[in-house]
Protein backbone atom coordinates (compact mmCIF):
# COMPACT_ATOMS: atom_id res chain seq x y z
CA UNK A 1 0.00 0.00 0.00
CA UNK A 2 2.92 2.53 0.80
CA UNK A 3 4.55 1.41 -2.17
CA UNK A 4 1.46 2.68 -4.46
CA UNK A 5 0.61 5.32 -2.30
CA UNK A 6 4.32 6.82 -3.82
CA UNK A 7 4.24 5.66 -6.94
CA UNK A 8 1.33 7.39 -7.10
CA UNK A 9 1.87 10.53 -5.87
CA UNK A 10 5.01 10.82 -8.70
CA UNK A 11 2.78 10.37 -11.58
CA UNK A 12 0.73 12.63 -13.22
CA UNK A 13 -2.62 11.87 -14.45
CA UNK A 14 -5.13 12.78 -17.01
CA UNK A 15 -7.17 16.51 -15.75
CA UNK A 16 -10.63 16.84 -15.60
CA UNK A 17 -11.50 20.34 -14.84
CA UNK A 18 -14.74 22.07 -14.35
CA UNK A 19 -13.52 25.59 -12.90
CA UNK A 20 -9.91 27.10 -12.77
CA UNK A 21 -8.22 27.02 -9.55
CA UNK A 22 -4.88 29.56 -10.33
CA UNK A 23 -4.65 31.63 -7.47
CA UNK A 24 -6.93 30.08 -5.33
CA UNK A 25 -5.67 29.72 -1.56
CA UNK A 26 -7.03 26.77 0.84
CA UNK A 27 -7.08 26.71 4.36
CA UNK A 28 -7.10 23.14 5.73
CA UNK A 29 -7.70 22.02 9.89
CA UNK A 30 -8.16 18.59 10.69
CA UNK A 31 -7.68 15.88 13.28
CA UNK A 32 -5.03 13.79 12.35
CA UNK A 33 -4.38 10.46 13.42
CA UNK A 34 -0.18 9.62 13.23
CA UNK A 35 2.43 7.40 14.06
CA UNK A 36 4.27 7.97 17.38
CA UNK A 37 6.10 5.20 19.15
CA UNK A 38 4.44 2.05 18.53
CA UNK A 39 1.09 3.59 19.02
CA UNK A 40 -1.36 6.07 16.94
CA UNK A 41 -1.54 9.11 18.31
CA UNK A 42 -5.02 11.85 17.75
CA UNK A 43 -3.21 14.97 16.33
CA UNK A 44 -4.35 18.51 15.37
CA UNK A 45 -3.26 19.53 12.11
CA UNK A 46 -3.17 23.30 10.28
CA UNK A 47 -2.18 24.10 6.43
CA UNK A 48 -2.34 26.54 4.05
CA UNK A 49 -1.71 25.43 -0.12
CA UNK A 50 -1.77 28.23 -2.72
CA UNK A 51 -2.57 26.99 -6.40
CA UNK A 52 0.20 28.46 -8.92
CA UNK A 53 -2.08 26.71 -11.88
CA UNK A 54 -5.12 25.31 -11.93
CA UNK A 55 -3.29 21.28 -10.81
CA UNK A 56 -0.68 22.32 -8.82
CA UNK A 57 -0.52 23.95 -5.30
CA UNK A 58 2.18 24.04 -2.69
CA UNK A 59 1.80 25.43 0.59
CA UNK A 60 2.62 24.28 4.33
CA UNK A 61 1.57 22.75 7.53
CA UNK A 62 1.72 21.84 11.11
CA UNK A 63 1.07 18.67 12.56
CA UNK A 64 0.77 18.29 16.52
CA UNK A 65 0.57 16.02 19.04
CA UNK A 66 1.92 14.87 22.69
CA UNK A 67 2.24 11.29 25.03
CA UNK A 68 3.05 10.76 28.43
CA UNK A 69 5.03 8.40 29.55
CA UNK A 70 6.66 7.17 32.83
CA UNK A 71 9.80 6.60 31.93
CA UNK A 72 12.28 9.01 30.59
CA UNK A 73 14.06 7.16 27.56
CA UNK A 74 17.39 7.30 30.02
CA UNK A 75 17.04 10.19 31.76
CA UNK A 76 16.17 10.40 35.13
CA UNK A 77 12.60 10.46 35.46
CA UNK A 78 9.70 8.88 35.98
CA UNK A 79 7.05 11.81 34.16
CA UNK A 80 7.91 12.54 30.93
CA UNK A 81 5.88 14.02 27.97
CA UNK A 82 6.76 14.20 24.73
CA UNK A 83 5.64 17.10 21.98
CA UNK A 84 5.95 15.69 18.51
CA UNK A 85 5.59 18.20 15.69
CA UNK A 86 5.51 17.95 11.99
CA UNK A 87 6.55 20.82 9.60
CA UNK A 88 5.82 20.50 6.34
CA UNK A 89 6.03 21.40 2.65
CA UNK A 90 2.82 19.84 0.62
CA UNK A 91 2.93 19.66 -3.15
CA UNK A 92 -0.14 18.29 -4.78
CA UNK A 93 -1.33 17.78 -7.85
CA UNK A 94 -4.79 17.70 -8.72
CA UNK A 95 -6.08 14.98 -10.92
CA UNK A 96 -9.93 15.62 -10.50
CA UNK A 97 -11.56 18.66 -9.99
CA UNK A 98 -15.48 19.39 -10.82
CA UNK A 99 -18.08 21.58 -9.11
CA UNK A 100 -18.37 18.89 -6.17
CA UNK A 101 -15.58 16.57 -6.19
CA UNK A 102 -11.65 16.73 -6.25
CA UNK A 103 -8.69 14.06 -5.98
CA UNK A 104 -5.36 15.54 -5.57
CA UNK A 105 -1.69 13.06 -5.49
CA UNK A 106 0.96 14.95 -3.60
CA UNK A 107 3.95 14.47 -1.55
CA UNK A 108 5.14 16.61 1.37
CA UNK A 109 8.53 16.91 2.13
CA UNK A 110 9.30 18.37 5.90
CA UNK A 111 10.96 17.32 9.34
CA UNK A 112 9.23 15.39 12.34
CA UNK A 113 10.59 17.02 15.86
CA UNK A 114 9.74 14.70 19.18
CA UNK A 115 10.71 16.95 22.10
CA UNK A 116 11.33 15.33 25.58
CA UNK A 117 10.36 17.23 28.62
CA UNK A 118 10.73 16.11 32.08
CA UNK A 119 6.99 16.84 34.19
CA UNK A 120 8.85 16.80 37.73
CA UNK A 121 11.18 19.69 37.15
CA UNK A 122 9.61 22.76 35.93
CA UNK A 123 10.90 26.43 34.93
CA UNK A 124 9.33 28.96 36.43
CA UNK A 125 8.57 32.34 34.53
CA UNK A 126 7.22 35.29 35.89
CA UNK A 127 5.57 37.75 33.62
CA UNK A 128 4.16 41.50 34.65
CA UNK A 129 1.51 43.85 33.44
CA UNK A 130 2.44 47.38 34.18
CA UNK A 131 -0.80 48.64 32.88
CA UNK A 132 -2.69 46.43 34.97
CA UNK A 133 -0.72 45.10 37.58
CA UNK A 134 -1.21 41.29 37.14
CA UNK A 135 1.80 38.92 37.58
CA UNK A 136 1.41 35.19 35.48
CA UNK A 137 3.30 32.47 36.92
CA UNK A 138 4.25 30.01 33.48
CA UNK A 139 5.15 26.72 34.69
CA UNK A 140 7.21 24.81 31.82
CA UNK A 141 8.27 21.00 32.01
CA UNK A 142 12.44 21.14 31.70
CA UNK A 143 13.46 20.20 28.19
CA UNK A 144 15.73 17.07 28.13
CA UNK A 145 16.16 16.48 24.33
CA UNK A 146 15.06 17.01 20.57
CA UNK A 147 15.23 14.90 17.92
CA UNK A 148 14.42 15.81 14.50
CA UNK A 149 14.01 13.68 11.12
CA UNK A 150 13.50 14.44 7.76
CA UNK A 151 10.41 12.89 6.46
CA UNK A 152 8.44 12.50 3.46
CA UNK A 153 5.08 11.44 3.38
CA UNK A 154 3.52 10.56 -0.12
CA UNK A 155 -0.17 11.20 0.21
CA UNK A 156 -3.91 11.27 -1.75
CA UNK A 157 -6.27 14.16 -0.55
CA UNK A 158 -10.29 13.87 -1.56
CA UNK A 159 -12.52 16.79 -1.19
CA UNK A 160 -16.32 17.25 -1.52
CA UNK A 161 -17.98 20.53 -1.78
CA UNK A 162 -20.76 20.97 1.23
CA UNK A 163 -21.40 24.76 1.31
CA UNK A 164 -21.00 27.54 -0.91
CA UNK A 165 -19.42 30.48 1.22
CA UNK A 166 -18.92 33.18 -1.74
CA UNK A 167 -20.08 32.45 -5.18
CA UNK A 168 -18.38 35.56 -6.39
CA UNK A 169 -15.03 34.72 -5.42
CA UNK A 170 -15.50 30.42 -5.83
CA UNK A 171 -15.13 30.50 -1.98
CA UNK A 172 -16.84 26.96 -0.52
CA UNK A 173 -16.34 24.69 2.42
CA UNK A 174 -15.09 21.06 2.03
CA UNK A 175 -15.04 17.86 3.87
CA UNK A 176 -11.18 16.71 3.49
CA UNK A 177 -9.98 13.35 4.30
CA UNK A 178 -6.37 12.26 3.12
CA UNK A 179 -4.20 9.04 3.61
CA UNK A 180 -0.32 9.01 2.92
CA UNK A 181 2.31 6.92 4.56
CA UNK A 182 5.33 8.98 6.63
CA UNK A 183 8.54 7.60 5.95
CA UNK A 184 11.06 9.22 7.91
CA UNK A 185 15.58 9.59 8.07
CA UNK A 186 18.30 10.42 10.09
CA UNK A 187 19.33 9.79 13.65
CA UNK A 188 18.24 10.52 16.69
CA UNK A 189 19.34 10.49 20.57
CA UNK A 190 16.16 9.13 22.41
CA UNK A 191 14.37 8.27 19.72
CA UNK A 192 14.34 6.39 15.74
CA UNK A 193 13.31 6.74 12.89
CA UNK A 194 10.92 3.98 13.01
CA UNK A 195 9.18 5.66 15.60
CA UNK A 196 7.46 8.01 13.42
CA UNK A 197 7.16 6.01 10.42
CA UNK A 198 3.44 4.29 9.49
CA UNK A 199 0.65 5.46 7.61
CA UNK A 200 -0.99 9.03 8.43
CA UNK A 201 -4.88 9.39 7.97
CA UNK A 202 -6.78 12.48 8.65
CA UNK A 203 -10.23 14.08 8.73
CA UNK A 204 -11.41 17.47 8.62
CA UNK A 205 -12.42 20.74 6.62
CA UNK A 206 -10.98 23.05 3.74
CA UNK A 207 -12.12 26.44 2.63
CA UNK A 208 -10.62 27.48 -0.57
CA UNK A 209 -11.19 30.55 -2.96
CA UNK A 210 -9.91 32.58 -5.02
CA UNK A 211 -7.58 35.48 -3.76
CA UNK A 212 -8.50 38.53 -6.09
Amino acid sequence: MKHALLLSALLFAQITFAQSQQNDLAFTAKATVLPVFNSNRLGAEVGLRYYITDAFSIGNNYIYTNDKFTHGFGYDTNNSIMHYLGINVPLQYDVINNEKFQIGMGISPGLSLGTLRDKNQLKIEEHYDEETGVTTVVKTPVRLNRDAYFSLTPNIDIAVKVANIDPKSNTALYVTGNAGYQFTFGKGDFTKPSDFRNYIVSLGFTIKGALD
